[in-house]
């Protein structure tokens, strides 16, 4: 499936033995089955050493595929099955919390945990796809549970959606190819509809193939290259309530509204269009998410109106804030027809490196906390004046040079987006709602990814959205009473644009309602009364202020 996902876990330093786990092997070494049955299966899941990540994802996944080459009736095979999906979901828990969200691009163990979960799920996807040749040749054993066999291998299919989205990649077209032929089987033996049980997914309701395979399609089309792992889990969540309310048809129906089309012939995932096609071929199917946004739609609007999330049915966990930020989200992505988009081919050098890279490369100089205006002290100036040296001299600049290089990217540039590439090695690691600088031809910017994935050669791919004032550095102090000597904050200024009034962008836990900012450069005295939080990013928060 992915070119990186057979690679094989680092080897551990040798453990104390311990009851059914599977010493660290050689690449391709053949591994015993550790159980005969189903309930032995139970029994050695019961004892695996979730403690040891490494140790547990070596035996989990070398006992899938051992039972998967195992001469097993397709019965015991789908049943082993059912009994390991659950320490799998368990183990992708733990190797997400290495990789989820991480800085593309992703290194170390980062890295080797991503490869871990999608092998780990390539795998239990392979052990369900062993029982379809036995079910296509009418096995009697399976005549009952044809449907839940399906629908776990879409579940599974689903689950690397989610990998996929978590860790960054891009999903290979192969993944949608075995989505697709999954669903396609499910319609020829006529149970696409059927309900399962799953007691797995507590959350879910009206469990069958096309609700799992709906589930996929729709975690696909909401972008998760564009939320945060916390809006991804949540999406996940509430889709296994949701995935339902939209079923793909064989026919087209008459609808005002967009359409959902997807080829089962072929490798991508469904494409949301203002209409359907006036051509379409018997592989086509068509969603329609009406109900679907009929039900985001009426949440946002009670939750405008005082409602809880939990009142919802969207959990007690996320804050109103989070659920309107995300039903926004999936609205617009699950019910909106694209933008068209004016932007153009360019290229533009882009910096990371929070608030104080940015002052940075806005200021050309870097920000000193003793003297933000770079003056020296007496000794300091008279050893430079031995030198011939000039008295403005920034010490810190050429070491900012070496760990803020900018990067060349290339890609479509508008006024308010850059979607751009760079092709590995990239001298940046990138990560969602990271403050950057863009430098084009003609001026210096400022904005915040909005979108980031890497694609399976190790491409680059970075949406920013670009605030339209123009940015001018300011160091603060923020405001000292008798008691408090605060250290001064780089900050920058964004102009007021017909568009936005001004606002500033400080570093991260600096906002507080009414605090007061003063300035320290050169000039009259300028105070900033902070008065609202406009954006809370990774390593920067975005204020509004009045100035006196």
């Amino acid at each position: 499936m992915n070119s990186e996902a057979g690679a094989p876990a680092v080897p551990l330093a040798a453990p104390a033995p311990q009851v059914g786990a599977v010493p660290a092997r050689a690449a391709g070494e053949q591994v015993s089955l550790a159980f005969a049955d189903a309930d032995g299966a139970a029994r050695w899941a019961d004892a695996l050493p979730f403690a040891t990540v490494g140790q547990a994802y070596e035996g989990l996944v070398g006992q899938i595929r051992a039972v998967t080459a195992a001469p097993f009736s397709a019965r015991e095979r789908a049943t082993i099955a059912e009994v390991l999906r659950d320490p799998a979901g368990h183990l992708h828990t733990e190797l997400a919390r290495r990789y989820a969200g991480k800085p593309q691009p992703a290194i170390g163990r980062e890295r080797e945990a991503a490869d871990q979960a999608i092998t780990l799920w390539q795998s239990m996807w392979e052990l369900y796809s062993s029982c379809l040749k036995p079910l296509l040749e009418g096995d009697s054993e399976l005549a009952g549970v044809k449907a839940k066999l399906l629908q776990r291998g879409l579940h599974v299919g689903k689950q690397l959606v989610l990998v996929h989205g978590l860790a960054r990649r891009v999903l290979p077209p192969s993944l949608w190819q075995e989505l697709h032929a999954y669903y396609r089987l499910a319609e020829m033996l006529d149970c696409a509809v059927t309900a399962v049980s799953d007691d797995a997914t507590p959350n879910a309701v009206g469990i069958s193939c096309y609700s799992t395979y709906s589930h996929a399609l729709l975690l696909a089309l909401a972008d998760p290259y564009a939320m945060s792992v916390r809006q991804i889990e949540l999406a996940d969540r509430w889709l296994a309530q949701w995935a339902r309310k939209v079923f793909p048809y064989a026919q087209q129906r008459e609808t005002e509204g967009p359409v959902i089309v997807v080829d089962l012939d072929g490798a991508s995932p469904g494409v949301l269009l203002a209409s359907a096609p006036p051509s379409a071929t018997p592989s086509m199917r068509f969603g329609y998410p009406g109900k679907l946004a009929t039900s985001v739609r009426g949440r946002l609007k009670r939750l405008a109106g005082g409602a809880t999330p939990a009142e919802l049915a969207l959990g007690s966990d996320p804050s109103v804030e989070q659920c309107v930020a995300l039903l926004s989200h999936l609205d617009a992505h699950w019910y909106q027809a694209q933008r068209r988009d004016d932007s153009t081919r360019a290229a533009i050098d882009a910096c990371g490196g929070g608030v104080p890279g940015a002052y940075f490369r806005v200021a050309g100089r870097t920000f000193d906390r003793q003297d933000p205006l770079g003056r020296l002290s007496y000794a300091n100036s008279q050893h430079l004046a031995t030198l011939g040296a000039l008295t403005d001299y920034d010490r810190h600049k050429e070491d900012a040079e070496r760990r803020l290089p900018w990067e060349r990217l290339e890609g479509r540039y508008s006024w308010r987006e850059a979607h751009v590439t760079r092709a590995a090695p990239t001298q940046h690691r990138w990560f969602l709602e990271q403050l950057v600088v863009v430098r084009d031809e003609e001026r210096t910017r400022l904005g915040v990814v909005s979108r980031i994935s890497l694609g399976p050669d190790g491409e680059l791919d970075v949406t920013m959205k670009l605030w339209p004032g123009s940015p001018k550095t300011r160091a603060m102090r923020p405001f000292m009473t008798a008691h408090s000597e605060d250290p001064p904050v780089p900050s920058i200024l964004l102009a007021e644009t017909q568009e936005e009034p001004a606002s500033l962008i400080v570093p991260p836990r600096t906002f507080s309602p009414g605090r007061t900012l003063r300035s320290m450069d050169a000039g009259p005295e300028r105070t900033y009364k902070l008065t609202r939080l406009l954006q809370r990013g990774a390593d920067f928060e975005r204020v509004a202020f009045d100035e006196s």
